[in-house]
């Protein structure tokens, strides 16, 4: 069967710390240690503070405290039956002694001495083992939509409490609350609690995912307005062309066939093509037919209108 010692000692191993190291790490005399490693508990002064100090090394081990104690109990239970068979095989034969002052000082005197030594394996407890942090708010991995959340929660009274590294004030009861700013999306917030001497401290971290709200931009009084395209495309044939647009000439030459020409137009324009089977002229990309004048030319010329419509003539 497995013992106590045999887990401290290779859990100790497996984290590469010495017994010195760890006599540092945990206040604990070295001597208590190896007698802990050894299962020689008959050297501690009581079950107590074997215990005791049991309960700390284990912790500093990254041990269930719980199955260490179990383990303990269980490699010891004789000597409590072999106490117990004892007393009551002696029962039957002795009577009980009678009760004088000397033996009720000298109860008096034990129970004085093992109520001051589970104090005192208490306060060792108690100054070795981290401060307990209790998160009662938020919740971890919690989304949220509020840019300002409470964080609230207990730790040991006279813990001094850490919030993403900021100091907050904790109550005589070891109450806590403050408020933080998230940023959008995931944000992770860490609590600290030391205990007042620096040797121990306890740390959560919790996940909130913040959802900013989507800002709805306002509607601007001047719509930007898209630009209207004149294109000119030339097929089957070359042919001299004229284009004038808000009153100025872009185009006045002969076109090649495939050539294409696009321009921005905001009040008018003009055009005049010598082919009109060759020439095609789009606006915004619808095309536009060409009538013929007198002289068996092709001529074009329009306004636009607000509605972003030709009036031609």
């Amino acid at each position: 069967m497995i013992t106590v010692g045999e887990v401290l000692k290779k859990q100790r191993k497996l984290l590469n710390k010495t017994l010195n190291e760890a006599s540092l790490d945990t206040k604990i005399q070295l001597r208590f240690l190896k007698y802990l490693e050894l299962n020689d508990f008959d050297k501690f002064d009581s079950d107590v503070y074997a215990q005791g100090f049991l309960k700390i090394y284990a912790s500093y081990l990254n041990l269930n405290t719980d199955r260490i104690l179990a383990i303990y109990r269980r490699s010891v239970p004789f000597k409590a039956k072999l106490s117990e068979s004892f007393r009551e095989t002696h029962k039957v034969k002795n009577k009980l002694p009678s009760i004088t002052p000397r033996l009720l000082a000298i109860l008096l005197s034990v129970g004085f001495l093992i109520g001051s030594l589970t104090y005192i394996g208490y306060q060792i407890y108690q100054f070795q083992s981290p401060p307990k942090i209790l998160i009662t708010s938020p919740d971890n991995d919690s989304t949220v939509e509020e840019e300002l959340i409470e964080v609230s929660g207990t730790t040991d009274p006279n813990a001094s409490l850490f919030v993403n590294d900021l100091p907050v004030e904790t109550s005589s009861d070891g109450n806590f609350h403050t408020e933080i700013s998230l940023n959008s999306g995931i944000n992770l917030i860490t609590i600290t609690s030391k205990k007042s001497n620096n040797t121990q401290e306890s740390i959560e971290i919790i996940k909130i995912t913040y959802n900013a709200p989507q800002e709805i931009e306002a509607e601007e009084e001047e719509e930007i307005e898209k630009q209207n395209t004149i294109k000119l495309t030339i097929s089957i044939s070359s042919v001299w062309v004229r284009l004038d647009i808000d009153k100025n000439n872009e185009l006045s030459q002969i076109v090649q066939v495939g050539e294409e020409y696009e321009y921005e137009v905001k009040e008018s324009f003009s055009f005049t093509t010598g082919k009109i089977g060759s020439t095609q002229i789009f606006f915004n990309n619808e095309n536009v037919d060409i009538p013929i004048n007198s002289n068996n030319v092709g001529f074009l010329s329009c306004n636009i209108t607000k509605e972003k419509q030709l009036d031609c003539e």
